[in-house]
């Protein structure tokens, strides 16, 4: 029986924009003694995996409020927002499907996380210490994302998702943070000054847009950290993330390079990959080949030099059972975390969980489109993930980074996750 706290008693909803200016859904979520306000963050179309839950029912939003009304709320009225897992178990109930195909991953993230902060709220415990497994506290490395391109940039940009910073010898969360912003503002100056039409133009995540190649963002990237690493004397390093399901070509068998004008089959694009790791000594690499291609990822994880860490997401897709055939395969040293990719707390957790009792650490992870939520700041510090990817800056972005900054600050002997 839920205390009479944390009963679930009220569930109101409505259609708002996210940070891509696209209608998402937002729930407030009431108990006796708590509150909270949710809006589903929304990945890109050309970035969402082919493997993740989908959005919303698959009538759309509308119908899947109608649901909210019919089916979803009257089965959540009275249960106990502090018991994450009958909450996250009776959603699976109502939608009845493997994945969330009926009623939609974003529906089911949003009340699961809706859930746990009233929860929280309820009981005056913060998210993070409530929802903490495991004896250390730590706090998850920010990944800064310096450069962008691929399905979060509009016009001429490099192929490429992300061309990343990762502050690897920052010593609090603040530090790191700030290092991040710090390269970000000096990419910005020696793109101004190479010119080719850049006017401070940004992607969906407030990374740099420039007509760039590959090459160019990262040799951008590598300038902007030299000069920042001179000052601090703090050790910076570079990563990526390709996002290659969208260069993957089915019909052609290779990875097409728009930008470039190139084309790569399997080997020449694990063979590519090799040389930019080589060249710019990558810390990270996410996402490398198209998400049907555990064994292609293996092969990289075995190529990579020891100090390169093989990141799969979309392959992986936060699901449990296609995490575990990545396991067997050993195909990659670090694993994405994206909470609505599964549709619950509860499956986002068991699937960390999982890759890390197997030796693959996780990254909690924002999308493409955001919202003022900073759940997955809490979620970052509650699962002891090793890192956080939350764009660079810009409102939904940097409100998760300063939630962590706070976190930092309350809570006594917490550390920054070392790479």
């Amino acid at each position: 029986m839920p205390t009479p706290d944390t009963a679930i008693t009220a569930i109101h909803h409505r259609t708002v924009f996210d940070s891509r200016g696209v209608e998402t859904l937002e729930v407030d979520l009431h108990t006796p003694a708590g509150f909270s306000r949710m809006a589903a963050p929304f990945g890109a179309p050309g970035s969402r995996g082919e493997f993740e839950a989908p959005a919303y029912a698959p009538a759309g939003l509308a119908a899947t409020r109608s649901l909210l009304d019919t089916e979803i709320i009257p089965r959540l009225l009275g249960l106990d927002a502090a018991d994450q897992e009958t909450v996250d178990e009776t959603l699976m109930e109502i939608d009845g499907t493997a994945n969330f195909e009926r009623i939609g991953g974003n529906t089911s993230t949003v009340l699961s996380l809706a859930a746990a902060n009233a929860a929280s709220d309820a009981l005056g415990i913060p998210l993070y210490e409530r929802l903490h497994t495991g004896d250390a506290w730590t706090l998850p490395l920010p990944l800064g994302n310096v450069v962008g391109g691929g399905a979060h940039s509009l016009g001429p940009a490099p192929d490429m998702q992300e061309h990343l910073v990762i502050p690897v010898g920052a010593t609090t969360l603040r530090q790191a943070v700030e290092i991040n912003l710090r390269v970000h503002a000096e990419a910005g100056r020696i793109l101004e000054k190479r010119g080719r039409g850049f006017a401070g133009g940004m992607d969906d995540e407030d990374a740099w847009a420039a007509d760039l190649t590959d090459f160019e963002a990262f040799e951008v990237v590598e300038e902007a950290k030299k000069i920042v690493e001179d000052a601090e004397g703090v050790e910076l390093r570079l990563g990526t993330d390709l996002a290659a399901d969208r260069l993957w070509d089915k019909a052609k068998q290779a990875y097409v390079y728009d930008r470039e004008g190139v084309s790569r089959s399997r080997e020449e694009q694990l063979d590519f990959v090799c040389e930019l790791i080589e060249r710019f000594d990558l810390i990270y690499v996410e996402d490398a080949f198209d998400s049907n291609d555990y064994d292609a990822f293996a092969e990289l994880n075995r190529r990579a030099p020891a100090r390169c860490l093989v990141s799969a997401d979309d392959v992986f897709a936060s699901n449990c059972e296609r995490t575990q055939v990545g396991i067997g395969k050993d195909a990659a040293r670090l694993m994405i975390v994206k909470p609505n990719q599964v549709g619950t707390v509860t499956g986002a957790r068991r699937t960390a969980d999982l890759a890390r009792a197997n030796g693959i650490l996780p990254i909690i992870s924002n999308r493409s489109g955001e919202t003022a939520d900073v759940s997955i700041a809490h979620l970052g510090v509650a699962w002891s993930t090793v890192g956080i990817k939350a764009g660079i800056r810009g409102g939904g972005r940097i409100l998760k980074l300063n939630e962590l900054i706070r976190i930092e600050q309350e809570r006594d002997g917490i550390t920054l996750a070392r790479w």
